[in-house]
């Protein structure tokens, strides 16, 4: 055999030597890491109402209610690296200071208080918890009111489930801009960080408290003053739980989106329904560009208002906010 040869063979071993090394090292790093954070139970209530468990086909999920008389409003959270019932939160307590009616906020599977060492997470799992939600605990038809990403689901189960919903309100709903999710080489290279563990160690690293104040003042709040305390430490607390990444990782690589969720859902819904986005999205994550196509497709039951704020316009512009709700929802 050549020297050269030989090199290269020296070379070849020392390397996938050191790559195996890091492998196992990042999975024991991983490993150690995750047995010293506790369990979803072990969050604070999101909301101040009673808080109760649920049997979803596919994990057991956590809500909160407060009982009352008329059309029940359901309310449902976004899906991000910290999302829970807690960006619900100015929306249930209007709601439950102002009128009698039932007030429901589901924490979906992998977030909040709920189940995170379910299956893999894919549409089919949220669009079974819903379904099952709304048809065994409120009475129905309900009035549903559903953040971001969270309200492609929501009108997907009014356009399939219609009897279900009386009104449909979608707050800065996904899919109204450009292509989403990861190339194939971006899920290749997710899937592989998500193998040896780097990605849930990134995951808990990126999500502390000043990284979190930093990502909502870039793309989620335009005025950074408007940045909640409240909001910043239940994101951080939520964050931090056993499976906390597992469901965050199928948001980051597109997974949970729905296809072509704007022509193939919004523009056929046949409910009342109300579309809530920023005046000036600006520097958003969000873009709003298919929307006035949008509601030309579909303009005898969609309406829209623009608010001013950015994506969380209940939190950081809460009188428009309050305003527009209460009068389509006849809250008031």
């Amino acid at each position: 055999m050549s020297d050269s040869s030989s090199s290269l063979r020296r070379t070849a071993l020392t390397t996938g030597a050191t790559l195996a090394g890091t492998y196992v090292g990042l999975a024991v790093t991983t490993w150690a890491y995750r047995q010293t954070l506790p369990g979803p139970l072990s969050l604070p209530p999101a909301l101040n109402l009673d808080a109760y468990p649920f049997e979803a086909p596919d994990g057991r999920v956590q809500y909160y209610a407060r009982p009352g008389t008329g059309p029940p409003i359901v309310l449902l959270h976004s899906f991000n690296a910290v999302a829970s019932s807690r960006e619900m939160h100015p929306i249930a307590t209007h709601v439950a200071n102002t009128t009698d009616r039932p007030v429901y906020a589901l924490d979906w599977l992998g977030f909040g208080r709920s189940d995170r060492t379910g299956p893999d997470y894919t549409p089919r799992v949220y669009r079974r918890q819903l379904y099952h939600f709304l048809t065994e605990v409120p009475d129905t038809p309900i009035d549903l009111v559903a953040l971001s990403l969270g309200g492609e689901y929501a009108a997907q189960l009014t356009l399939q489930a219609a009897p279900l919903v009386r009104r449909l309100v979608l707050v800065s709903p996904t899919g109204l801009g450009e292509a989403r999710g990861l190339s194939g080489m971006g899920k290749l290279g997710l899937s592989l960080a998500d193998t040896s563990g780097a990605f849930e160690l990134l995951y808990h690293r990126l999500t502390r408290r000043a990284s979190l104040r930093d990502y909502y003042a870039r793309q989620i709040f335009l005025d950074p003053n408007a940045i909640p305390d409240a909001l910043l430490d239940y994101a951080e607390q939520t964050a931090h739980v056993r499976g906390a990444h597992r469901a965050p990782l199928r948001f980051v690589d597109g997974t949970l989106s729905l296809h072509e969720v704007a022509s193939s859902i919004y523009a056929r819904l046949y409910r009342p329904t109300l579309l809530l986005t920023p005046e000036a999205p600006g520097s958003t994550v969000q873009s709003f560009n298919r929307l006035p196509r949008i509601l030309e497709q579909n303009d005898r039951d969609l309406s829209h208002k623009a608010l001013p704020g950015g994506l969380l316009p209940h939190w950081d512009a809460p009188s428009p906010f309050f305003h527009a709700l209460d009068a389509f929802l006849d809250l008031q």
